[in-house]
């Protein structure tokens, strides 16, 4: 079991110590945690409030040395989190935080960093696994996630005065698409644009808009799971608007 264990569990987490409000993302399949640990966690903005949420798909069974056959799977879980920055909490869906063999679970990490909280955090996850009905727990610890936590006046958000247009998403994080939402402060043309957190561009719109009502912007495309960067300007102005935008 162990060999299974170490592929499943070094992906697997969650927290026994409060009850999560997540759903499992229903378009994994195959056992495993999504995101996985390549993609890794997207990073928080200091003022800003994180959300992320983990799904865990759990084996029906695996393989217990040495014996030669294939046993159930009871449970998979996680006793402890150690790491996370003061005011954050990691919820799972299930009161235990633990779930059963051949089902599908997931983890809600959230909180809001302060400027003072800025760095990277490297985490643990104590986990315990059951199998075959034998009761006894098979521990394991994973050590390679890490959330990173910028600083939001570097990246030029940490200002509501720097929000003249009343930016916001719809929702935000999410997992397919999203809607943009502002309040144009003139009429004209206004530009779109989605960055990654190196800077490079990602994708630009053109609107037309007048000055006075709500604009609603539908914001799709192909973008990974992670952290982006919109900004939304006026060409004739250059008055603009950023917001930080998580994709699950």
């Amino acid at each position: 079991m162990k060999k299974l264990f170490t592929l499943l569990i070094a992906g697997l987490i969650g927290t026994g110590f409060a009850y999560g409000q997540c759903t499992p993302d229903p378009q994994y399949k195959l056992p495993g945690i999504y995101p996985d640990s390549a993609t890794g966690m997207p990073p928080a903005f200091a003022t800003y409030e994180y959300s992320m949420v983990f799904t865990a798909v759990i084996p029906y069974d695996t393989i217990l040395p040495p014996l030669p056959n294939k046993i159930k799977i009871d449970s998979i879980g996680v006793l402890e989190v150690l790491g996370l920055p003061e005011g954050f909490t990691a919820q799972p869906n299930t009161v235990s935080g633990f779930w059963h063999g051949g089902t599908s679970g997931c983890m809600l990490i959230s909180g809001t960093a302060t400027e003072d909280q800025v760095g990277t955090y490297p985490l643990q996850f104590k986990l315990a696994g059951y199998a075959g009905g034998f009761g006894i727990p098979i521990p394991y610890t994973i050590e390679f996630y890490s959330l990173t936590v910028y600083s939001a006046e570097a990246y030029g958000i940490d200002d509501k005065s720097r929000n003249p247009l009343g930016l916001s998403a719809q929702p935000n994080p999410f997992a397919e698409n999203t809607t943009l939402v502002f309040r144009p402060a003139g009429n004209g043309f206004y530009d779109i644009a989605v960055y990654d957190l190196m800077g490079r561009l990602l994708s630009r719109d053109q609107v037309v808009v007048t000055a006075g009502g709500t604009i609603y912007h539908p914001l799709t495309g192909n973008l990974q799971p992670g952290t982006y960067l919109c900004v939304v300007r006026n060409r004739e102005t250059r008055q603009a608007s950023t917001l930080r935008l998580v994709k699950n």
